[in-house]
């Protein structure tokens, strides 16, 4: 198991108390209604994520961590990288960064084949067209 995602289940832990859920049998079972799975253990990055954003609507202050960065000067930062992976999990594409769909949507934009070989530039072009792409859906669903 790598580090963000002992990190990522850890936080999960910490946003159900903060939440106020501390009875178990409680947490597993809305851990089960927002992903699926009742233990983190099971749960991929994306799932753990978004276990603790629901938390976080609920009133925890712990934030998912942010995916590691490039160390290279000029490559993508780690907070580009969560906004990446949050906008990605709003137009719900469930596998975060490694979603094919956002892949694809890479290639097209920034020509790289992975978000860890975005640059700086490249990846606030890719937030933008995120942002642009989600607004346009929502204007759509309204108006449908």
């Amino acid at each position: 198991m790598d580090a963000r995602r002992r990190r990522l289940i850890a936080q999960a832990h910490l946003a159900a108390k903060q939440a106020g859920c501390v009875d178990e049998e409680d947490r597993r079972a809305v851990q089960r209604i927002v992903t699926g799975k009742s233990s983190c253990l099971d749960m991929t990055v994306a799932e753990l994520v978004r276990l603790i954003d629901h938390w976080g609507k609920l009133g925890a202050q712990v934030r998912a961590s942010a995916p590691e960065a490039a160390q290279a000067p000029g490559m993508v930062t780690r907070w580009q990288l969560a906004t990446i992976e949050r906008l990605a999990w709003e137009m719900g594409w469930d596998d975060g960064l490694e979603d094919a769909r956002l892949v694809a949507f890479l290639r097209r934009t920034a020509r790289v084949d992975a978000a860890r070989w975005l640059t700086r530039e490249a990846a606030s072009s890719v937030i933008s067209g995120l942002s642009r792409w989600k607004r346009q859906r929502a204007k759509r669903e309204v108006s449908a």
